[in-house]
C-alpha cells in the first residue's frame, strides 16, 4: 500500500503508547475483512437482478438508504462521545471515563422511541411515494424489517461498539461485522437463488442482529468490566453534541440523496443503475474506511499529548489514505465500465452503461478522501460548530443542485451535483486545520492534494490512449493486477515526493535496521 510503512514506521519511532498488536488486528480485520464483505456484495446484488429484476434491486438500496437518514436521530452522539472519551482514556480516569459513557448511552436510548416511530411512518410513507412496480405491501414489510434491526442496535449495544473502537479494539467491531455481514449475504445468496419471496430474506437481517445483540453484552461484560454504564452521568452534557447533529444531517443529506431522488423523480429501475456503479465505489470506500476508522483514535490520543508529533503523524494519514484511494480510483476509472459490461451481462430491462458515469464517482471519493484527516480535526480540536454550517451548506447545495440537475441529465445530473459541492467543506477544513489548528501553512496539504490529482489525471488520458478489450472476468482480473501495479508504483513515487518528511522518516528507520 501507499506509504502505509510510513503510518508503521511513525508508530515504532515515535510513540510507542498504542498497542502494536491491536494496531496490526485493526488493520488486518478491517482491510481483509471489509474485502470479503465486498466480493459478497458484489455477488449478491447481480444475484438479486437476475432472480427479482432492477426494481427489486433498486428497492432495496432505496430501503437501505433512507435509513441512513433515519439513524440521523442519533446524529452527533457517536462523535461527541468519542472526542470526551479520548481525554479520560488516554489518563486513566475510569470514572469520568464511565461517566461520559453512561451520558451517551442515555442520549442513545431516549432516541430509540423516535427512531422506532419514524419506522412506523416510514412503513406507510415508502409504498405511496416511490415510483415502483412492486406491490405495497411488500414495501411495507421490507421497510419494516429493516427498521426493527435499527432499534435493537441503538438501545442495546451502539454505546459498546463506540467503546470497544476508541479503546483500540475496533478489530472486534470489524469480526462482528464480518460475520454478520457474510451470514446476511449468505442467506441472501441461498434464499434468493430459491426464488423465497424477498420479506422472508429481509427477515434474516432482523434475526442476525438479535445475534449480534447477544454477542456485544456478553464480549463487555468479560472484557470492559471497568466501564460502569449505570454510572451516575452528573448531568454530563457531550460538548458540541448539536453542532455533530447538524454535520451528520448535513452529510446525510449530502451522500445519500442520489437514489432516493431518482426513485422519486424517475424511477427505482434507474436507481438500480445508480446502486450497481455505487456498490463498487462505495465498497472500496468501505475498505479504505475499515482501515482509517481502526487507526484514526491514535490521532486523537496524539494531538492530547503533543502537538508537533501530531502534525507529522496527520501528514501521515492524509498522504496515505489520499494516496491508497487514488490508487484505487485510478485502476475503477480504467476498469469500471468493462466490469459493468460483464456484471450485467443478460440484463435487459434497462440500460446499465453510461460512459460518463466513472469519472464523476471517482471524482467524489477523490475530493471526499482529501479532507478525512483535516475533517477529524476540527472535531478534535473544537471547531465542529462552524464546521457544521459549513456542512450544511454543502448539503443544502448538493440538494437544490441535484434535483435540478436531475430533471436536466437523469442519473448523470445527481452525480455531477455532488462533484459541485463537494469542494466547499474540503476547503474550509483544510484551512482550520493547517492554519488555525496546527499554525502553518496549507502548502502540505495542497502538495499531497496535487501529487494525487495527477495520479488520477494520467488514469484519465491511458484510458482516452489505450483500447481495453475485456470479455471474461479471467481478463478482467489479469488488468486489474497490471494496472494496480502500475497506478502503486506512480502512486508511491507521487506521495515520496508530496510527503518528504514522511519519506525522510522511513529512510532513517531503514538505515537503523
Amino acid at each position: 500500500m501507499i506509504i502505509l510503512k510510513q503510518l508503521w514506521v511513525y508508530v515504532r519511532i515515535k510513540s510507542m503508547n498504542f498497542n502494536i498488536k491491536n494496531l496490526i488486528k485493526n488493520v488486518i480485520w478491517g482491510f481483509g475483512g471489509q474485502l470479503l464483505v465486498i466480493i459478497l456484495g458484489i455477488i449478491v446484488p447481480r444475484i438479486m437482478i437476475a432472480n427479482y429484476g432492477s426494481d427489486v434491486n433498486g428497492l432495496l438500496g432505496t430501503v437501505g438508504q433512507i435509513f441512513v437518514y433515519l439513524a440521523l436521530l442519533e446524529a452527533g452522539i457517536g462523535q461527541a462521545a468519542q472526542n470526551a472519551l479520548y481525554k479520560p482514556l488516554t489518563e486513566k480516569k475510569h470514572d469520568l471515563f464511565s461517566s461520559i459513557a453512561s451520558s451517551a448511552q442515555k442520549y442513545y436510548r431516549n432516541i430509540t422511541k423516535y427512531y422506532a416511530l419514524g419506522v412506523i411512518v416510514l412503513s406507510f410513507v415508502a409504498p405511496i411515494i416511490f415510483v415502483s412496480e412492486v406491490s405495497r405491501i411488500t414495501i411495507f414489510s421490507v421497510v419494516l424489517l429493516e427498521g426493527v434491526s435499527g432499534v435493537l442496535s441503538f438501545y442495546f449495544v451502539q454505546t459498546k461498539i463506540l467503546i470497544i473502537g476508541i479503546s483500540g479494539k475496533g478489530y472486534v467491531n470489524n469480526g462482528v461485522t464480518l460475520l454478520a455481514k457474510c451470514a446476511g449475504y449468505m442467506a441472501r445468496i441461498i434464499l434468493a437463488s430459491m426464488g423465497i419471496p424477498i420479506v422472508l430474506l429481509q427477515a434474516t437481517y432482523f434475526i442476525i442482529t438479535i445475534c449480534k445483540v447477544f454477542f456485544y453484552n456478553l464480549y463487555f461484560k468479560r472484557k470492559f468490566e471497568w466501564v460502569n454504564l449505570a454510572a451516575s452521568s452528573n448531568n454530563i452534557v457531550l460538548k458540541d453534541r448539536n453542532s455533530y447533529v447538524l454535520t451528520e444531517i448535513a452529510w446525510t443529506l449530502f451522500s445519500s440523496t442520489d437514489m432516493v431522488i431518482l426513485s422519486i423523480f424517475v424511477s427505482t429501475q434507474l436507481s438500480s443503475v445508480y446502486s450497481v456503479y455505487y456498490m463498487v465505489f462505495s465498497n472500496l470506500n468501505v475498505l479504505l474506511s475499515a482501515v482509517y476508522n481502526n487507526l484514526n483514535y491514535m490521532l486523537g490520543i496524539k494531538f492530547h499529548k503533543n502537538i508537533e508529533e501530531y502534525k507529522t503523524l496527520h501528514d501521515i494519514f492524509t498522504s496515505t489514505f489520499m494516496g491508497i484511494m487514488t490508487v484505487l480510483m485510478s485502476v475503477s476509472y480504467v476498469l469500471i465500465i468493462p466490469f459493468i459490461e460483464l456484471y450485467t451481462n443478460g440484463v435487459a430491462d434497462i440500460e446499465y452503461i453510461y460512459p460518463s458515469l466513472p469519472v464523476l464517482f471517482c471524482m467524489v471519493q477523490l475530493i471526499s478522501w482529501s479532507r478525512y484527516s483535516s475533517g477529524n480535526l476540527t472535531g478534535i480540536a473544537g471547531y465542529a460548530k462552524p464546521t457544521a454550517v459549513v456542512s450544511l451548506i454543502e448539503a443544502l447545495t448538493n440538494l437544490v443542485l441535484s434535483i435540478v440537475f436531475v430533471n436536466l441529465w437523469g442519473i448523470v445530473g445527481v452525480l455531477f451535483a455532488t462533484v459541485v459541492a463537494l469542494p466547499i467543506k474540503a476547503i474550509w477544513c483544510v484551512y482550520i486545520a493547517d492554519k488555525r489548528v496546527m499554525r502553518r501553512s496549507c502548502w502540505n496539504t495542497i502538495k499531497i492534494w496535487i501529487a494525487n490529482y495527477l495520479v488520477f489525471g494520467f488514469a484519465i488520458l491511458l484510458k482516452e490512449c489505450v483500447s481495453i478489450q475485456i470479455d471474461n472476468y479471467g481478463t478482467f482480473i489479469w488488468y486489474g493486477f497490471l494496472f494496480v501495479a502500475l497506478f502503486g508504483i506512480l502512486g508511491l513515487m507521487s506521495n515520496i515526493i508530496a510527503n518528504r518528511k514522511g519519506t525522510k522518516m522511513l529512510f532513517q528507520y531503514i538505515r537503523k535496521r
